[in-house]
């Protein structure tokens, strides 16, 4: 009877301890404390995320899975956070890059790397990828503040980031029309977008949007990158 008793005790004891590591786990999860790292491939978004992590230059390839970790956020040795930071690098091939949606329920701050050299030719793709992003419902409850990242701007051909939010501006108001005039022949009930951005019977402007948009150039290659870490020291530091 002694050991039936002891038994099933053991056994419960496990469970609780089950049920608390499970409740532990989702209570982790549904903290927003992430930071996704976005952008089209090539943009340098894998580069910043091992930068970041190993405080040195790699070369890369194309990612087909998530990178991500908790990294000691530092400039010149001095730390700017009191404790690691979570980020997430999504894959930014055309049939993966839908996945930044399964972190947004837990993101606090997206960095948007854009290729400067190359943004001329690309913007059309940019600005769909930046579309979804900014339409995607959590980042729109939440107002997840986003830095659009100009990376490679010590290249000839690199555009200024005053410029490439132009661009974007016009491109997301084109685009805009065209998703708006789609939804009005379908039925929009359970998406998980908003299709419409910015103020209605007015030109695309980011700072239309609700929730924080700023534009910075870098060099992930030539660690140019003080930008980007202060910002997310300062996003992070809201919480």
């Amino acid at each position: 009877m002694i050991s039936n008793v002891s038994t099933f005790t053991w056994i419960t004891l496990a469970i609780l301890i089950v049920i608390i590591a499970i409740a532990l786990k989702l209570k982790n999860r549904s903290k927003k404390d992430t930071f996704l790292i976005l952008g089209l491939v090539d943009s340098g978004k894998t580069s910043l995320f091992i930068k970041l992590r190993d405080r040195k230059q790699v070369q890369t390839h194309t990612s087909m899975k998530e990178n991500e970790g908790y990294i000691n956020l530092e400039d010149n040795g001095e730390p700017l956070t009191k404790v690691p930071i979570h980020f997430v690098d999504v894959p930014g091939h055309e049939k993966l890059r839908f996945k930044f949606s399964d972190f947004t329920p837990i993101t606090c701050g997206i960095i948007f790397l854009v290729d400067s050299s190359t943004c001329a030719k690309n913007v059309r793709s940019i600005a769909e990828y930046l579309y979804d992003i900014f339409s995607n419902k959590d980042v729109i409850k939440h107002n997840i503040p986003t830095l659009i990242a100009c990376n490679k701007n010590d290249m000839i051909t690199a555009l200024p980031p005053e410029r490439i939010q132009t661009m974007l501006e016009n491109e997301i108001n084109q685009l805009r029309n065209t998703r708006t005039s789609a939804l009005d022949h379908q039925d929009s009930s359970g998406t998980d977008y908003v299709e419409f951005l910015g103020y209605e019977n007015e030109r695309f402007k980011f700072e239309h949007l609700e929730n924080e948009v700023n534009f910075e150039k870098c060099s992930v290659d030539k660690n140019e990158i003080t930008e980007i870490k202060s910002w997310v020291a300062e996003i992070y530091g809201r919480l």
